[in-house]
């Protein structure tokens, strides 16, 4: 048996415990959220979703439970928890806390926290599910909506988001997301640790080839030969940004730090890099910069992110542009017009544009 069918097996025989002719009506709970899968917290393995699967195969006529947010949009195995709870017809309400400590004071779940209610008799294909999104002990929406929205494999949690994004499909249609030019994790092959390696050098001198390299606050020196994969982008014009950020968590935003990587340099697994691939020069690499600023580009970035994490899927929702001086877009101004640039492109309404400004 797999690790996962092992756990429910666990907690399906604790549940089964006052034997077979026990039954649950209502089942309530705040289930533990992880379990360490070897030491550092960063390998912890989330368990939360098992409780729930095993609530509903005892198949009562309530469940409610409280856990952390994350399963929205990613989430260290909860695809296919996702995939379950985005097409399960008995979802009633969804109570969405983006501001976790309002419930957990001095705790530290990234991403928020939200209960829900599953109801036996209850059919959202016709009659929608209730979310109620709560910020600071204080209610900002409430309504009756689709979990998945256009398809989406993920949990839009935003509900102002689905005309901003029907709107954006519009006119973009079939064209290439900004996600097709963003790296995968590790884009040189170089861990993080790399910078303490000795093959990552302060100073290019004995070097016979060396390659400027970011990491994580130092820049260094690595030998091209050295560098594990993809040097077809060492001698490219390039954007590095890092791969965590505050942006659509409840810290504040960061305004998205980007690097314009000159050719000859590369990064550690501390940065993704963007456009790549896009045959960037200075100029139109200063511009991909400029758009990451936007907070038309920040505030689609956090409709993919559940924590601080910022890999390549979440920027799914940003629609490419020209880079280059043929571009619709007037890159030369300041980056707030470049925002009522793109708001204009993409015909959203005064209301839209408001939300987005003083939500990022």
């Amino acid at each position: 048996k797999t690790q996962r069918e092992n756990i429910l097996d666990k907690i399906q025989t604790m549940f089964n415990k006052g034997g077979e002719k026990l039954k649950f009506d209502v089942v309530i709970g705040n289930p533990p959220y992880q379990e360490m899968d070897g030491g550092a917290q960063a390998s912890a393995g989330p368990i939360y979703q098992n409780f729930v699967r095993a609530a509903k195969a005892m198949n009562p006529k309530y469940i409610s439970m409280i856990m952390p947010s994350r399963w929205y949009v990613g989430g260290k195995g909860l695809d296919d928890f996702r995939e379950e709870m985005l097409n399960d017809l008995h979802l009633r309400e969804l109570h969405d806390w983006l501001t976790p400590e309002d419930i957990f004071p001095n705790t530290n779940i990234r991403g928020g926290v939200c209960y829900f209610l599953w109801d036996a008799n209850y059919d959202n294909s016709r009659n929608l599910t209730r979310v109620i999104t709560h910020e600071k002990n204080k209610i900002i929406a409430d309504l009756m909506r689709p979990m998945k929205v256009n398809g989406l494999e993920i949990f839009v949690r935003d509900s102002n988001a689905i005309s901003i994004l029907e709107k954006i499909d519009d006119v973009e249609q079939n064209n290439e997301r900004l996600i097709t030019h963003v790296s995968p994790s590790r884009p040189f092959g170089l861990r993080g640790f790399f910078v303490k390696d000795d093959k990552f050098h302060q100073s290019p001198n004995d070097l016979t080839r060396p390659v400027k390299c970011y990491g994580r606050g130092v820049v260094g020196y690595v030998e091209y030969s050295d560098i594990p994969t993809r040097t077809e982008w060492v001698n490219k014009w390039k954007v590095i940004a890092p791969k965590s950020n505050n942006i659509g968590t409840e810290l504040n935003d960061d305004n998205f730090n980007t690097i314009i990587a000159a050719p000859n340099t590369i990064c550690t697994e501390t940065y993704l890099v963007f456009g790549a691939e896009l045959d960037l020069d200075e100029q139109s690499a200063q511009n991909l910069s400029k758009y990451l600023q936007t907070k038309f580009s920040r505030y689609l970035h956090s409709l993919a992110k559940g924590s601080q994490d910022a890999a390549s899927k979440t920027y799914r929702f940003i629609p490419l542009q020209n880079f280059k001086s043929s571009s619709d877009i007037n890159w030369r101004l300041p980056v707030d017009k470049i925002d009522q640039q793109l708001y204009n492109k993409y015909e959203f309404s005064s209301d839209e544009i408001n939300y987005i400004e003083n939500k990022i």
